[in-house]
């Protein structure tokens, strides 16, 4: 197998990978993990929800609130469906201008998805109160999983001089 033929690093969540390496694991786990698919689905589905919650009146009675609080649930998921389909297109049109051609969809996908929880997440940590604590855990998530990516890349690149 020639060097450029060699697949680059497969981690996802790159803090869980460095985690394992800490501990003499394999670092080298597939990309399709169940559990830590699902984890980043609530995390960032619990992010958006607080983030469109705070929208929610708190001068309605207690029986309207929480009717809205209850259809929030709903439409949370069509504005997921809605910028999943939205990020598509854009994915696509830049893959037409000639970016993004080598970044598998569903990474790209990830990036803005990414994006756009971490800009929910910080909306929620300027605005104050417990929704900000999560806000505060998601963007703490996330510098610390780029900075094992980057951890990752730089071990691996180490690791493919040394061969």
């Amino acid at each position: 197998m020639n060097g450029s033929d060699k697949p680059g690093p497969c981690f996802y969540f790159s803090l869980l990978r460095v985690l394992a390496a800490l501990r003499s694991g394999d670092a080298r786990r597939a990309e399709n993990n169940w559990g830590e698919a699902c984890l980043a689905g609530i995390a960032i589905y619990l992010i958006s929800y607080l983030f469109f919650a705070h929208w929610v009146p708190e001068n309605l009675m207690v029986w309207q609130r929480t009717l809205l609080l209850l259809l929030l649930v709903f439409f949370v998921w069509l504005f997921w469906l809605v910028v999943f389909y939205v990020n598509s297109l854009v994915i696509r049109f830049l893959q037409l201008c000639g970016l993004l051609r080598t970044i598998p969809i569903r990474r790209a996908q990830s990036v803005l998805l990414g994006i756009s929880a971490s800009a929910m997440a910080l909306s929620l940590v300027q605005g104050g109160s417990w929704p900000a604590e999560i806000g505060a855990v998601w963007m703490i998530s996330v510098a610390m999983n780029l900075t094992a990516a980057a951890i990752l890349a730089f071990r691996d690149d180490s690791s493919n001089e040394a061969e």
